[in-house]
């Protein structure tokens, strides 16, 4: 399969928006009661899945991943700026629709581990992922590290069938692998390290948070510029430091209306998660003297939950992390880091994934889930659009 000649056609991007349009019908079942497929349903959604990731041609990464492919094994000395592990895929790839398949294959697999290891319906997680966020998990390779870490930073919060150090050992084990298949992944492995402490998030913390923010922007500000400072008077030339720059140097396109609402629906949906992720971890399900009608209305609806298992806990303070550091780089540092706040945002979709669905199917803050849910398909939807409308103009020039 000769890959390399191949363009983002509008017809192959719509081909995505079909399968997407499919999958969102499909999984319409398991958003309501008893939240459970058939199992020819579920299996047909993850076959789908893993047939969108195979042919993800909304997203530039497929024809660029198919471009380092065949670079990799036909030109003599290519300098990757593919992890190591990749090249090694590559080698035992047959084909670049294997090299896919290797990759979105196992994280489809751990992914699947990891909705069957928390207390929450699967198919509910199943429906919500493919209507919310399998766009995002089609993307990138990082996916891998995504999906590695995740599992591993849930098997440490709560131990496989009550086997504690097995589940330690495999926990530290995934997060110190994930390390190999991203560039990035520090920043997320940390996160989950930060994250298996219970008490570090409650309401105090968060404020003080609020208020160190500004400090914390000017002291990134000073690190990113000293990191191209540095950069340019050593003259890196590694293919590490070159991607690195390019996210920094690269020219701020000029947002319209139609990229500007393509940033709100995709990204606003993370926020409206990390409110909700902050709600489920440091509510108090009793009511006190003094408080307001509509506090006490709010705890009344709360007392009907069950009480918040620890690992969706460790998902829901995972959200609020990751979208508070990410937040950090949406702001004016000195370089253009809106590509670093978008890659860093989107390490937060499978926890979003996971606290949404337990709100879901516990009822928890439903106006809120449901409008999350309504703006997230608008965003998925019309990232199919967009690109499609992109790649037909592409076409027409």
């Amino acid at each position: 399969m000769d890959a390399t000649n191949l363009e983002p056609l509008p017809i192959l991007v719509f081909s995505n928006l079909l399968m997407v349009a499919f999958l969102f019908l499909l999984g319409r079942k398991g958003l309501s009661e008893p939240y459970i497929f058939r199992p020819w349903r579920r299996y047909l959604m993850i076959l789908v899945s893993m047939v969108f990731c195979l042919f993800s041609f909304w997203g530039t990464d497929w024809f660029h991943y198919a471009e380092m492919y065949f670079n990799i094994l036909y030109v003599s000395g290519f300098n990757t700026s593919l992890e190591s592990v990749y090249t090694v895929i590559a080698a035992i790839s047959p084909n670049y629709l294997v090299f896919r398949a290797i990759i979105w294959g196992v994280a489809l697999y751990l992914l699947c581990l990891l909705f069957k290891h928390v207390p929450i319906s699967g198919d509910l997680l199943l429906a919500l992922f493919c209507a919310l966020w399998l766009i995002d998990f089609s993307y990138g390779r990082i996916v891998l590290a995504y999906t590695m870490m995740y599992l591993g930073g849930s098997v440490l919060m709560k131990p496989v069938k009550g086997k504690r150090l097995l589940s330690l050992m495999l926990g530290i084990a995934l997060l110190i692998l994930s390390l190999f298949f991203h560039k990035t992944a520090f920043f997320g492995a940390a996160l989950v390290v930060l994250a298996l402490f219970s008490r570090l998030l409650n309401k105090r913390t968060f404020v003080l948070i609020m208020m160190i923010y500004p400090f914390v922007l000017l002291l990134v500000q000073l690190l990113l510029m000293q990191f191209m400072d540095t950069a340019v008077d050593t003259n890196e030339n590694s293919s590490s430091s070159a991607a690195g720059q390019a996210y920094l140097n690269e020219d701020t396109r000029e947002i319209g209306p139609a990229y500007l609402l393509y940033l709100i629906l995709r990204y606003i949906p993370y926020y409206m998660v990390a409110w909700i992720a902050y709600k489920v971890n440091v509510y108090q399900p009793e009511a006190h003297e003094g408080q307001e009608v509509e506090e006490v209305r709010e705890v009344r609806e709360v007392q009907e939950v069950q009480e918040v298992p620890s690992e969706v806990r460790f998902f829901a303070r995972l959200t609020v992390y990751i979208v508070l550091v990410s937040t950090i780089f949406l702001f004016d540092l000195g370089a253009n880091t809106l590509t670093l706040y978008m890659r860093f945002l989107m390490y937060a979709f499978i926890p979003a994934c996971v606290v949404l669905a337990w709100a879901w199917q516990q009822k928890f803050r439903v106006r809120m889930v449901k409008l999350t849910f309504l703006v997230g398909v608008a965003g998925t939807f019309y990232a199919l659009l967009y690109s499609f409308y992109i790649s037909y103009l592409g076409v027409a020039e």
